[in-house]
C-alpha cells in the first residue's frame, strides 16, 4: 500500500503535469497558471522543463553497466572472492539503474494517462482504445 506522502506527490504531480497541458494547449499562459495553481512563475517554468525534458529525451542504456553471461569455465574452477564481490557490485548497479528506469517509465505512464484524460475531459474527445472494439474494414 503507497504511503500518504506518496499520494499526496503523485497527486501533486498530476495536477502539475495538467497545468503544462493546459500550458501547451494555450489555455493558458505562465502567469495565469501561476495564479490558477498558487505556485510561483519559477515553478511553472521548472515543470514545463521537466515534461519537455521527458518527451525530448531518446532513451539511452548505459552498455557500461549492462551484464553479460560470463563464460563457462572448466569443473573445479571457482571464482575468487574479488571477482564474486565485483560481479555483486555490477548487478547491485544495474538493479539500481533498472529500479530508476522503471520509475521513469512509471511516470511516463501517468503523464500520458492524464494527458489523454484531461484531453477527453476538456476537449470531449476519447483518446483511449476500446479492447472490445474491432478493427475497422475500411483500411
Amino acid at each position: 500500500m503507497k504511503s500518504l506522502v506518496q499520494l499526496r506527490m503523485m497527486q501533486h504531480e498530476k495536477v502539475m503535469r495538467q497545468m503544462v497541458a493546459e500550458i501547451h494547449r494555450g489555455k493558458l499562459n505562465i502567469d495565469q497558471a501561476a495564479a490558477k495553481f498558487e505556485i510561483t512563475r519559477q515553478t511553472v517554468r521548472h515543470w514545463i522543463d521537466i515534461v519537455e525534458e521527458e518527451s525530448e529525451a531518446p532513451r539511452q542504456v548505459d552498455e557500461s553497466v549492462i551484464i553479460r553471461p560470463a563464460s563457462r569455465k572448466k569443473k573445479g574452477h571457482h571464482q575468487s572472492k574479488q571477482e564474486d564481490n565485483g560481479q555483486t557490485e555490477a548487478l547491485k548497479a544495474q538493479i539500481q539503474t533498472l529500479e530508476k528506469e522503471l520509475d521513469e517509465a512509471k511516470f511516463k505512464a501517468l503523464y500520458y494517462s492524464t494527458l489523454v484524460q484531461v484531453a477527453g475531459q476538456e476537449l470531449g474527445v476519447d483518446l483511449e482504445k476500446k479492447s472490445a472494439t474491432k478493427p475497422s474494414g475500411s483500411c
